[in-house]
């Protein structure tokens, strides 16, 4: 019977078995740099993923509903207005 290459169970028992290896062959030093490149290129994917996933959802609902909940990317948020202490609590 051939190997399932589509198991996610598999998929990560693979990357954590590669991980073991680096670091009993390889050292520590070597195993911090191949975790720190694989957690990039995990959070890589993922966005991928995310972007790939709303737009499915986007596509399936015909876009943004005026109900949807709206997310602004950070750098282009404003600060918050600032309370008025004259009016008493």
């Amino acid at each position: 019977m051939s190997p399932d290459f589509h198991d996610p169970d598999r998929i990560v028992g693979e990357i954590f078995d590669r991980l073991a290896t680096c670091r009993a062959e390889m050292g520590r030093a070597s195993l911090a740099r191949v975790a720190t490149a694989l957690r990039v290129a995990l959070g890589a994917a993922i966005l991928t993923e995310a972007e790939r996933h709303a737009a499915y959802l986007a596509e399936r609902t015909g876009g943004p509903r005026p109900s949807d909940v709206r997310v602004s990317v950070w750098a282009q948020r404003k600060d918050a207005e600032s309370l008025d202490e004259s009016i008493d609590p």
